[in-house]
């Protein structure tokens, strides 16, 4: 997660935090003494150039106007009809963002699809085996030893507003950081993942009967994070801290343009490699190719006849690398956005 909310971390961050909560082993590590000579300097953006490149992302967010309700899309063929919705993982309690067209496609679905699974108790067990033990330094090293000295001041301020020491993340990856910093931010913010589209839609998938199937598996979702160089891991982390309270603002504007069907917007503020916190790096792990891993699945499920609702971070859907533009381009018929007004 970054400072522009990262719309696929939430609820796998949710599950690490819910971990820790529990008085996990994780929780009760002591910190290690500081390795010598790992309190490096690097470059990156100027607080200054931070500071405004929010104001710049949000400013440009604003500017574009949506239809007034939550994007969703159509592809088909003669026996199979694919919706693809976008989606925010935590939302606050009581949105109404439901639509008629919405529900009905729902309803007629007779498979539901999400980006991965971390509801079931299968996945709890994967989160804890994959992101948990994929997000803990295992080289001896700690989280203070990696930071330089502004960069610890920065990111321990950050996690004590929150109510969680730096220490006690002091066994972590900067990444996995990153992502309890920005989702325990959203949550003490009022921000529940039960009330997350993921988790409403599940629900209802469950006691309805349908088939659920994913797009990635856990370790899959979790190398968009791992696999990024340290660099750029540790500048995602200091950008979240630094702008830590200016999070739920720019968090509740994201919001504000999903459940408007603001795609432009959407795409300003999470799909685009030259916005606000994002680099090349970042863009291309979270958003571009894990887009072009999910579009020749997609593809497949125009071979069985029937009805199928997929519902992945809005982020994914759009932007000039998104799902929606990756399908056309491969000549497929996509319409959309479709839209009507909230039920």
């Amino acid at each position: 997660m970054n400072t522009r909310f990262d719309m696929n971390a939430g609820i796998a961050g949710l599950a690490f935090l819910l971990t820790v909560s529990a008085g996990s082993e994780l929780a009760k590590t002591e910190a290690q003494p500081t390795p010598v000579g790992e309190t490096v300097s690097r470059e990156r953006l100027s607080d200054e150039q931070l500071i405004k490149g929010l104001n710049d992302a949000l400013r440009d967010a604003r500017a574009s106007k949506g239809s007034g309700a939550p994007a969703m899309w159509r592809l088909a063929d003669d026996d199979t009809t694919i919706h693809l919705f976008g989606t925010v993982h935590l939302l606050r309690p009581g949105l109404e963002w439901r639509t008629g067209a919405i529900n009905q496609a729902i309803e007629e679905a007779g498979t539901i699809v999400f980006e991965t699974d971390t509801l079931s108790p299968k996945a709890q067990r994967a989160i804890a085996k994959e992101f948990v033990q994929r997000g803990m330094l295992s080289d001896g090293r700690t989280l203070k030893g990696i930071l330089n000295k502004k960069e610890g001041a920065v990111v321990n301020t950050a996690f004590e507003s929150v109510g969680v020491s730096l220490q006690r993340m002091n066994q972590v990856e900067p990444w996995m950081a990153s992502v309890n910093l920005g989702v325990l931010k959203m949550m003490n913010d009022g921000h529940d993942p039960r009330a997350g589209v993921e988790s409403v839609i599940a629900t209802e998938a469950k006691a309805a009967g349908k088939s659920v199937v994913y797009l990635e598996t856990l370790s899959q979702q979790t190398d968009a994070f791992d696999l990024l160089p340290e660099k750029e891991q540790i500048n995602i982390l200091y950008g979240t801290a630094l702008l830590l309270d200016e999070s739920p603002q720019l968090f509740d504007i994201l919001v504000d343009e999903w459940a408007d069907g603001d795609v432009e917007g959407i795409a300003k503020l999470v799909a685009n490699p030259n916005g606000f916190g994002s680099t090349e790096a970042t863009y291309q792990s979270f958003l571009v190719n894990r887009n072009a891993a999910w579009v020749p699945q997609i593809e497949a499920m125009l071979d069985e006849p029937g009805s199928v609702f997929i519902a992945v971070g809005a982020g994914h859907l759009a932007g000039k690398d998104s799902v929606i533009t990756m399908l056309r381009d491969r000549g497929h018929k996509v319409e959309g956005p479709l839209t009507a007004e909230v039920d």
